[in-house]
């Protein structure tokens, strides 16, 4: 099989996973980085194989060249700061930081509307830095960050990709998985990430809806 057939074949065996596992599998609620991570009902390594087959080097380098000089906020603390080559520093009263746009940056459309994805690392001058993955909506070049989902602290995003899938009531709507390295149970956060994970965030109206959240 050449690789366009190979890259069709992934491609379905993801769409018919991401149906099952949003729609039509168990729902698992969102995670925090304390909690044990709860699994699918489907076998986990093969369901995360099928997830993320993206790597860093399948971003798109334009879009992320107009996302480092986009404004954003510190989630944490809710203020705005805009990027200058994908970084910036924000203070609100005693928590200061650094903000930096990660390496990967994907497109899509549905309904009419354009979104952009990216990461981002919020480091409010302590040990944690938390990664997200922020929802851009496109409004004629103009990007405005819509929503931010927590991937996990000191976790190494490696891939986003964006799918537009059907819903149980034919609706269009824009599945989100982050793959991403993890901790090891016990293992210390001062140690660098080695489990493979992949996280998934639906949109919908716009934002992701945190009740649709799974970490495999």
């Amino acid at each position: 099989m050449n690789k366009k057939g190979i890259l069709g074949l992934i491609a379905i065996i993801v769409l018919a996973i991401i149906g099952y596992v949003i729609w039509g599998g168990t729902t698992t609620e969102s995670v925090s980085n304390t909690d044990p991570v709860k699994e699918t009902p489907a076998d986990a390594t093969i369901t995360r194989e099928a997830f993320a087959p993206v790597t860093k080097d399948s971003t798109d380098a334009s879009l992320l060249g107009k996302l480092k000089n986009a404004s954003v906020s510190a989630a944490e603390t809710g203020t705005r700061v805009a990027l200058s080559n994908g970084t910036a520093k924000f203070s609100d009263g005693d928590v200061k930081g650094t903000i930096t746009m990660g390496d990967v940056a994907v497109e899509t459309a549905v309904s009419g509307a354009k979104y952009a994805l990216t990461s981002l690392s919020v480091n409010s001058g302590d040990s944690s830095i938390l990664k997200y993955v922020v929802l851009f909506e496109n409004k004629n070049g103009t990007f405005t960050d819509n929503s931010y989902g927590v991937v996990g602290d000191r976790v190494e995003i490696t891939g986003i990709r964006a799918d537009v899938v059907s819903d149980t009531k034919g609706v269009n709507q824009v599945v989100v998985s982050v793959s991403f390295l993890d901790h090891d149970k016990g293992e210390p956060l001062s140690a660098k990430p080695t489990l493979p994970r992949t996280k998934i965030f639906v949109v919908e109206n716009g934002a992701f809806n945190p009740a649709k959240e799974l970490t495999l």
